[in-house]
């Protein structure tokens, strides 16, 4: 942001400071502290703080982060994963000198019990035309999306309850008396009865808001961030930040929230044992080691030094997210020429 004055940074930080806002759905207080405590550029009155998210008549539209079932310390079993796209019109420092436009779209997920924060960023290919003209990608598929998840779930290393929705992310539409799973092994969305078990690696979804991502052009702080930058520098400062965040905020819960889980494993495990006797019979696999069992991503957890030097790099797409990069290669997406 060093192209940026004073105003326009914090125009961008407010800006920023929404997107967050309905992310996670966090009070502006919380997200004032985390500014604040971070060292970026928000105002020093608290009050001029939330007088500028609410210019313009701005309010989050997203739900408000449901806390009240988050036990982290006693029992780490209520994890919500939040998910938003940001998408913009945008020219990078090259693409400006050129008369080149693109789309970048950032994924973003919030655990909203540790407070664990990740993106995934996609930078679209460059245009030529007028950009009112440009194709745009309103969806993202299921399989990038369940790869995100799983990386999400992996940093997290305990069980997700449930992945809310912020906005309609996929071409999917949930069915009337059916629940919605993501499956984040076969890489797409499955409708199963409400009184039906969810298989192995599946997770609950439920939708803040039906409507659609939209994708932001003309004047917008970001784009014009995006102007004196390049798509490396906008993913390594992001990745700072959401590195340096994550410290501060989410890992010492983790950590915790790890041990206590660890412990409830072995708890279950000697309670087995002793159920089970001295027979001669192999001792059953305890039910708690059962439901554990069924989330691939708890038990291919990162290590938290993992999580916190986290390489995130941008990736390239034609049609859509993912089109060109690692899940292409598996052939999860299918068909990506069209």
């Amino acid at each position: 942001m060093s192209n940026f004055d004073k105003k326009q940074a914090q125009e961008l930080g407010i800006a920023f400071a929404r997107e967050v806002a309905e992310l996670t759905g966090e009070t502006p207080s919380r997200l004032y502290q985390w500014g604040t405590g971070l060292g970026l550029q928000v105002p020093k009155a608290r009050q001029t703080f939330y007088s500028h998210m609410e210019r313009n008549d701005w309010a989050r539209g997203s739900i408000a982060s449901a806390t009240e079932s988050c036990r982290m310390g006693s029992y780490p079993m209520s994890c919500q994963l939040r998910l938003r796209v940001v998408s913009l019109k945008a020219q990078f420092r090259q693409d400006k000198r050129q008369g080149k436009t693109r789309q970048l779209v950032i994924l973003l997920g919030y655990e909203v019990c540790s407070g664990l924060l990740h993106f995934r960023l996609y930078r679209g290919t460059d245009f030529s035309g007028d950009p009112k003209d440009m194709p745009l990608c309103n969806r993202i598929p299921a399989a990038t999306v369940a790869a995100f998840v799983d990386e999400c779930g992996r940093m997290v290393g305990l069980p997700i309850q449930q992945v809310l929705f912020t906005q309609k992310i996929m071409d999917f539409t949930p069915g009337a008396g059916k629940v919605a799973y993501l499956s984040l092994s076969a890489g797409r969305m499955l409708l199963r009865g409400r009184k039906e078990l969810a298989g192995d690696n599946e997770l609950p979804c439920s939708w803040d808001s039906k409507r659609p991502y939209r994708t932001c052009d003309g004047d917008h702080p970001f784009i014009a961030w995006c102007t004196g930058t390049n798509a490396t520098e906008l993913t390594s400062y992001l990745s700072d930040l959401v590195k340096r965040h994550n410290k501060v905020v989410a890992l010492q819960c983790l950590e915790r929230a790890r041990e206590v889980l660890d412990a409830m494993l072995t708890r279950s495990d000697t309670a087995a044992k002793a159920r089970h006797g001295t027979s001669r019979f192999t001792v059953p696999t305890p039910q708690f080691h059962q439901r554990i069992m069924k989330h691939d991503y708890v038990l291919n957890d990162f290590e938290l030094r993992e999580v916190r030097f986290y390489k995130r790099e941008y990736e390239d797409f034609f049609a859509f997210p993912g089109d060109r990069g690692r899940l292409a290669v598996e052939g999860m997406l299918g068909d990506t020429a069209t």
